[in-house]
């Protein structure tokens, strides 16, 4: 492949991660499904021995996984971007109110720093690896309501 056709590959798969993080935030899950192979797998590094395969599934998790959070308030920043023709890297930094297991009444605003990592295959995503602060939720809900930590994600 040649340096002009590396380089093309690269933009668009920095590109596919900035639409895969929008839909996210949004929670428009079928943009952000349709960004993804059919016989897609994500691992949440927190809990690596889970890995979640096919649309579906995935559909299923980000469903149960966005309902800890206000609709609307996600906010997602990046912090870095590292981009091959084969692969895409963002590290993020998510703000949102969170309001699952253990917030408080009206939920609790969090930040919490991620980092994806994005195989892609024919312009989709195959595999993505999310590697996240799972304790970043209980120490915001801690610091909110003085209680002791709880185990989220």
């Amino acid at each position: 492949m040649n340096d002009f056709n590396e380089i093309q590959l690269m933009r668009q798969n920095e590109e596919l991660l900035r639409k895969q993080v929008d839909a996210w935030a949004r929670n428009d899950l079928d943009a952000l499904l349709s960004l993804y192979n059919d016989e897609m797998e994500y691992v949440d590094i927190p809990f690596s021995d889970n890995p979640i395969r096919g649309k579906q599934d995935f559909r299923e998790y980000l469903q149960s996984y966005n309902a800890q959070f206000v609709t609307g308030s996600v906010r997602a920043e990046f912090v870095n971007i590292i981009a091959s023709g084969k692969a895409v890297v963002g590290e993020l930094s998510c703000t949102a109110r969170y309001v699952g297991a253990g917030a408080p009444d009206g939920g609790v605003e969090i930040t919490w720093p991620v980092v994806l990592i994005d195989t892609i295959v024919n312009g989709r995503v195959s595999t993505e690896h999310a590697h996240f602060d799972s304790q970043g939720f209980a120490k915001a809900i801690e610091r909110s309501t003085g209680s002791a930590p709880i185990a989220v994600g």
